[in-house]
């Protein structure tokens, strides 16, 4: 028999494997961001734990997948309750231990006494789900790096790389370690600056989400002279690199280029410091396969507690959907 205890923080062993694990989740939900409350179900099977299941509430706004336009602007206004497996803005949603129908019946339960509507974000294919739609929800790209990177590309498509390099090589390259404090205002006002032009966005984050990310993250700055005009925030763990979040000054950065010397310099840091995977994240999908990456689906599950207003979500949620 399983039991389902709620818990407000992770285990301190949870996704220990995982680039995005503890240390991310808990630095997020010790950012107070806003519209979001975090939890975590550990699910016991007798004594022994057999998954730890994290998820999240919130004030879903149906048109969060879609792009700018007047079908956008028209749907604006409205949003459900929804308590979703998963992370706000984690790249793969993912269940710590056992994914079994036995198990997320069990929390299903518990979390349809949060939300009237229990949902999945980011998973894959084939969850054992019954009496729930399933919609595409936005890919994560992920790029392969072994041996030399660039003898693998077309001579077209290196070629334009080195010219998006040398566009870029005005721009002054500086890593850090742990998080810049002195830069804490302009990091933030890059960060919103790139949040306001972004086509879709699910949370906004605060400034103690960047600080809290130092004992996860790696900061790179990008330099015009003496003003920084980009910053890229790097997880790092084994020989996975993920690019988590970018700002930019868009009235700087756009003659350098800097979004793809950004992404380039990347690979570099990859490249020179034996990282084999390399996560570029959602969005601006034609580069990202051009430099070679695979897009790998995920999907959103869901389900209505009501099964007439079930019907009528799954219908609002096949307009919606990305793709």
């Amino acid at each position: 028999m399983l039991t389902v205890e709620h818990h407000i923080t992770p285990p301190a062993d949870f996704l220990s494997n995982e680039a995005e694990g503890y240390a991310f989740y808990k630095a997020f939900q010790d950012s107070a961001i806003e519209n979001f409350e975090l939890g975590y179900l550990v699910v016991k099977r007798g004594q022994k734990r057999v998954a730890v299941v994290p998820y999240f509430v919130t004030n879903y706004y149906v048109n969060t997948t879609l792009e700018n336009g007047w079908l956008k602007r028209l749907l604006g206004w409205l949003w459900f309750r929804v308590a979703c497996v998963g992370h706000p803005v984690a790249d793969f949603g993912i269940i710590d231990g056992e994914i079994s129908e036995e198990v997320l019946q069990a929390v299903n339960i518990e979390l349809f006494k949060l939300a009237p509507i229990v949902g999945y974000n980011g998973f894959g294919e084939g969850l054992p789900l019954r009496g729930f739609s399933r919609e595409p929800s936005l890919p994560v790209a992920a790029l392969e790096i072994k041996g030399d990177f660039y003898s693998g590309l077309s001579g077209s498509t290196r070629r334009d790389f080195r010219r998006r390099l040398r566009k870029a090589r005005a721009v002054r390259i500086e890593e850090c370690d742990t998080y810049p404090k002195q830069l804490a205002k302009r990091i933030y006002e890059l960060y919103l600056e790139t949040f306001k032009h972004a086509e879709m966005t699910f949370e906004r984050l605060t400034p103690q989400f960047f600080e809290n990310m130092a004992s996860v993250g790696k900061y790179v700055l990008y330099w015009e002279n003496e003003t920084l005009i980009g910053f890229s925030l790097l997880i790092c763990k084994d020989k996975s690199m993920l690019a988590k979040y970018m700002g930019m000054d868009y009235s700087r950065s756009r003659k350098y280029g800097l979004y793809h010397a950004m992404i380039l310099n990347h690979i570099e840091i990859c490249v020179r410091d034996g990282y084999t995977l390399y996560q570029p994240g959602v969005s601006t999908y034609s580069f990202k396969k051009r430099i070679g990456s695979t897009l790998i689906p995920t999907y959103i599950y869901f389900r209505h507690g009501g099964p007439v207003m079930n019907w009528i979500f799954s219908l609002l949620m096949k307009t919606v959907s990305y793709g």
